[in-house]
């Protein structure tokens, strides 16, 4: 197992965020691991810590630091770079580790990993229950019109297919794959595996505080 932390430095919506979140996930990380653990970071601070936690870290450049770079281009930069080809073959699977998931304990990264190898996947992501359907969501227009993301012409509760809501709670996914998979990390033959519906993925402060957690 591999596993990767992206720790970009910038956030317009909470500055900081990796910075203040880094400890939570660090610590949650069985020390057998520890050398398996590379942080993809342009933060200075979070290096300092990779350093007190025995974590490899490699400076991410700034195309993949900039607020459109997609995590995809990053683990294919690191991929590209940093995996001889040669052992593409041989390479375990990469399991990406968002910090913005505090509350994340070590046996769900475990039981992610035990149901991807269980599947034969070349991919996994997390699902959440959803409370409204996207079958009755539809897009504001102009004119206070609105248009359906997608046609139906379905009314009937019980007929709508069932949804669920993308996260990237725990990521792994197989190197060789990287170019199949879309920005948001799965394709069709992506499996997802059910975490709880409160799961907190914090990317405001407001997120921050209703962990309890003072800043």
């Amino acid at each position: 197992m591999r596993i990767l932390i992206p720790a970009r430095s910038g956030s317009k919506g909470f500055p900081g965020k990796n910075l203040k979140l880094f400890e939570y996930t660090a610590r949650t990380i069985p020390q057998d691991l520890i050398g398996n653990v590379t942080v993809l970071t342009d933060d200075p601070e979070i290096q300092d810590l990779c350093k007190k936690w025995n974590f490899k870290s490699l400076d991410r450049p700034a195309e993949v630091s900039n607020d459109t770079a997609s995590t995809k281009s990053l683990i294919k930069w690191y991929i590209d770079h940093h995996i001889p080809s040669e052992q593409m073959d041989q390479f375990s699977p990469i399991v990406v580790l968002y910090l913005t998931y505090p509350e994340r304990a070590w046996s769900e990264v475990n039981r992610a990993v035990s149901l991807f190898e269980e599947m034969g996947s070349t991919s996994l992501l997390c699902k959440k229950e959803i409370e409204t359907s996207p079958f009755l969501i539809l897009k504001e227009e102009s004119d206070l019109k609105g248009s359906q993301l997608f046609y139906h012409d379905l009314y009937r509760r019980q007929d709508y297919p069932k949804c669920f809501e993308l996260s990237h709670y725990v990521c792994i996914l197989d190197p060789r794959c990287i170019n199949k998979l879309n920005s948001n990390l799965y394709d069709r033959d992506t499996i997802f595996m059910e975490i709880h519906s409160n799961v907190i993925d914090v990317d405001s402060k407001k997120d921050y505080n209703s962990l309890g957690w003072n800043i």
